[in-house]
């Protein structure tokens, strides 16, 4: 189990990189790489991502210390962007926890690369229906509360 910072500093080194060429990498300053690798300071998303590319991890390997495979949840990234996107953190990791706990449901046995694709976007697009619905139904209530 490995911290935000570690797993930064773990992966630039094997990689390689100084923490200034990660930083321009990145399009920040060295002074932030080292603030990541030293302190319990986590970036803003939008950093996070760039992180992620950079270093070629995924965001759901950084975001969680218990996770220690550097490419965990790589088909599940497009999907869980997407909800980062429209919907922010939250929206993130409710489709990350959907995506996982749907997952499950797999166990055992073996789906192809096309079929794990098919799925999650089934997933994704009954996730973001449902979140427009809650907005147009529980959303206009709360403006005429005001």
């Amino acid at each position: 189990m490995s911290t935000f910072g570690e797993k930064v500093r773990a992966r630039r080194e094997e990689m390689n990189l100084s923490q200034e060429q990660l930083a321009q990498l990145c399009g920040m300053t060295r002074r932030s790489i080292v603030s990541y690798e030293t302190t319990d300071k986590k970036p803003y998303a939008s950093t996070m991502k760039k992180l992620g590319a950079a270093l070629g991890v995924t965001i759901r390997y950084l975001e969680h210390d218990d996770i220690d495979d550097p490419q965990a949840g790589i088909d599940e990234e497009p999907f869980i962007q997407e909800a980062r996107e429209m919907y922010g953190k939250k929206g993130a990791d409710e489709m990350a926890d959907l995506l996982t706990k749907n997952e499950q449901l797999f166990a055992g046995g073996t789906l192809s690369e096309e079929q794990k694709d098919m799925f999650y976007e089934a997933v994704t697009k009954a996730y973001f229906m449902n979140k427009k619905h809650a907005r147009e139904k529980y959303g206009r209530k709360k403006e005429q509360m005001m």
